[in-house]
């Protein structure tokens, strides 16, 4: 009893320190070594090497088209091997494959043209390709197709031999751009290839064209210098990206080969989502005027052509799903895609079709149904075979017939995010029950609708040309397919963006391009006011807040405190802290405002081995240099117990001057300046320092810290705490040495039978 009494003191105090070490999360610090989780691409279909088509066609002579050329060639075996050597898979096809539909984006991301050109019968099917978001490698002559076809100049119908490119004989050429498809490369080097006759663009020519802005010349030749040899094309007009390369694949010099393989990587897309849209129904309306064989009208106005062009535009890949005689709707054909749209089908769904498609939904797919009215003249009952298809969903297209145009008013739904007006013509009323929603609404009777259904979603219209040529641009008709879009891809989402910036409705701005290239699913919004609805719309994992331009109103940082209040994970850029400096938010960033930032300011890396600076990108520099100004950059921050300073506005750590902040739980990483301003590249790696730094970050938010590395207080407290576990050891071996025993032996106590 007596050493009982000596210990308690110290082992009462023991305890204390060593529950000092059972922190709360906020206090642990992260493992430097922790790698990002492995993320998967937002398809169902999981995650892939980069997949290349190479047109493999011996019939060299000139298609109907284009120019008389000079020396077609089909020379596909080096290029093969080349790519198959950088990781890539390398597919042959033929003539007879497209024909058969097998060059589609959800299963190639990149189609060669190797100094050849597509033969007349499939010269759509390959445009089909580069317009549903495919990218396009073409050599040499090849340019003539991509004249011819529209691609380098929309609606130009002609190849523009002689007037806007020729072929001058040289080998020597001149690099004009620090480009991710020249990465080995700075402006000014010179790459060789043999001496021959190779295509030679007039850029005072080609600057004619809507699409120069977004093309970047890459070679020059260098006797010649307003003629260039090479260069990459990434339209906001129409279609995926495109690069072209002088050479003809008998033999590749070394100095291609990495240009080559980087243009490949460049060319991949890395789409928010991958649509199909349904061919193999009979649907009443095209996508095309070739799908004539597979549709009841083509007409010039009532088609698809232009949602396809707006989806793609947003980052979306967009495919046509053909007939297949192996089955049309099959769990192996669905599982790739994210959203099938079904429009008004002049051929019924089948028993499997429907089971196929409902198993898909339940799993996580989405369907855009666009259906119409009951009264529809023509070889199918439309209505009945949709409503078949629906028939477990909660919605489904009623009886009342309306022939008139209208605009329709809005609900309440998250796909209405900016939308006061949808245009709708002949329509039918819906049939909306249990868990379905009303989206939009002529008078009280519902036009527009969305279900849940298993893992999956559905939206269906009563009208099938909302989206249609004729109505896309109404009221805001477009603005309601993006968003009905976003919400159908972001089924399995639990990332939440709010962004801002300019090029946001486009997702095309910084933080979504870097979660494209991660491969992350996110729901995105962009009007700062539908905060509430979008944080209260499912449970989010991670909400990314990205806010450029306006300061973000009392309100809005209840609701983002709340949520990190209620343990959601919070990655944030802004720039307006003093506009509300004693918000508790700040506190639960681990931050106190201390002062602005202005004038285009430079980030210095305080932590340089932090992986928000390696992981998945090394930085390899000391700072980052703001691209612009705008007067209130952002605010510089003192850093509160349980956080980490990883970089700020001093070339060294100092008391007042952070501007990157983490909690040490990986919970909170806060941003007090515009990410989104530094357009530079200080790293020299081709890529923009902002969507390298936002890939950065989000990769370490989204890893789970393992391990520990304990700051100097952290090990003082260990440190008290083992010396008083040492001295209870030490008290109590003594005892038991008898040391300080009593001088009589303690009574045994008498054994008990059990």
């Amino acid at each position: 009893m007596e050493v009982l009494t000596r210990v308690t003191p110290i082992l009462i105090t023991t305890i204390i320190l060593v529950s000092l070490l059972m922190v709360p999360s906020v206090l642990i610090s992260v493992n430097a070594d922790a790698l990002p989780i492995d993320f998967a691409i937002p398809s169902q279909g999981g995650e892939h090497s980069v997949r290349v088509a190479i047109y493999d066609e011996d019939n060299t002579t000139t298609p109907i088209g284009a120019s008389t050329q000079f020396g077609l060639t089909n020379n596909v075996d080096e290029l093969k091997t080349t790519l198959e050597g950088a990781g890539y898979e390398v597919t042959l096809l033929t003539t007879q494959d497209i024909l058969d539909h097998e060059l589609m984006t959800v299963y190639y991301d990149v189609f060669v043209l190797v100094n050849n050109l597509p033969r007349e019968n499939i010269a759509d099917l390959v445009y089909e390709y580069w317009l549903g978001g495919g990218g396009l490698l073409s050599f040499n002559f090849a340019f003539s197709y991509l004249a011819y076809q529209s691609i380098i100049w929309p609606d130009l119908g002609v190849d523009g031999y002689m007037i806007m490119w020729g072929n001058l004989s040289f080998d020597v050429q001149r690099v004009v751009a620090r480009h991710p498809t020249m990465k080995d490369y700075h402006i000014n080097d010179t790459v060789s290839e043999r001496a021959s006759d190779w295509v030679t663009i007039a850029d005072g020519i080609l600057d004619g064209s809507p699409v120069w802005s977004y093309i970047t010349p890459l070679l020059r030749n260098v006797t010649y210098e307003p003629y260039i040899s090479a260069f990459a094309m990434d339209s906001r007009y129409q279609g995926g990206r495109v690069v072209h390369l002088p050479g003809d694949g008998s033999s590749i010099p070394t100095d291609f080969e990495s240009i080559i393989i980087d243009s490949v990587e460049w060319l991949t897309p890395r789409p928010k989502g991958r649509i199909a849209y349904d061919l193999a129904h009979q649907p009443r309306l095209a996508v095309d005027d070739w799908d004539s064989e597979f549709v009841t009208i083509v007409h010039s106005v009532e088609r698809f052509g232009h949602l396809r062009t707006l989806a793609v535009n947003h980052t979306y890949t967009f495919d046509k799903f053909y007939p297949s005689a192996s089955g049309n709707f099959t769990a192996d054909r669905l599982a790739p895609y994210d959203v099938l749209i079904l429009s008004w089908p002049d051929l019924n769904y089948t028993a499997a079709d429907i089971t196929a498609v409902e198993n898909w939904v339940s799993g996580g797919g989405t369907l855009l149904v666009l259906g119409d009215r009951t009264g529809l003249t023509g070889p199918n009952r439309g209505d009945l075979a949709i409503n078949l298809m629906l028939q477990n969903f909660n919605m489904s297209l009623g009886t009342s017939n309306v022939e008139d145009y209208a605009t329709m008013t809005p609900g309440t739904h998250v796909t209405l995010e900016g939308c006061t007006g949808l245009r709708i013509g002949a329509r039918n009323y819906l049939n909306v029950i249990g868990d379905a929603t009303a989206i939009w609404y002529n008078g009280t009777a519902p036009v527009v609708a969305a279900d849940e259904f298993g893992e999956g979603r559905a939206i269906l219209s009563s009208d099938m040309n909302i989206f249609a040529n004729g109505q896309l641009n109404d009221e805001n008709n477009a603005r309601f397919a993006l968003n009905a879009l976003n919400w159908l891809t972001a089924v399995k989402a639990v990332t939440l963006v709010f962004s801002d910036y300019f090029y946001s409705m486009s997702y095309r701005d910084p933080v979504c391009l870097a979660l494209n290239d991660l491969g992350i699913p996110f729901q995105l919004f962009i009007t700062s006011e539908y905060m509430d609805d979008f944080l209260d719309s499912k449970s989010w994992d991670l909400f990314i807040l990205n806010e450029v331009n306006y300061p973000l109103t009392g309100l809005e940082l209840d609701d983002i405190y709340a949520y990190v209040d209620d343990g959601g994970k919070l990655l944030m850029s802004y720039y307006d802290m003093d506009a509300h400096p004693s918000h508790p938010l700040w506190s639960k960033l681990g931050v106190t405002y201390s002062s602005t930032i202005s004038g285009a300011p430079t980030i210095y890396i305080w932590e340089t081995s932090h992986p928000v600076f390696t992981e998945p990108n090394d930085h390899s520099g000391s700072n980052y240099t703001s691209g612009t100004g705008i007067g209130d950059d952002g605010d510089a921050v003192t850093v509160d117990t349980g956080y980490i300073a990883l970089a700020g506005i001093s070339p060294t750590a100092q008391e007042g001057n952070a501007a990157i902040v983490a909690s040490n739980d990986r919970q909170t990483l806060f941003n007090p300046f515009l990410i989104d301003n530094f357009v530079n590249d200080d790293d020299d790696s081709t890529y923009e320092d902002r969507i390298e730094l936002w890939q950065n970050e989000i990769a370490f938010i989204n890893t789970t810290p393992s391990g520990f590395s304990f700051d100097p207080t952290m090990l003082i407290i260990i440190g008290v705490a083992v010396v008083g576990i040492l001295v209870i050891v030490g008290l109590l071996a003594r005892r038991r040495s008898g040391g300080s025993a009593p001088a009589t032996k303690p009574k045994k106590k008498t054994a008990k039978k059990k």
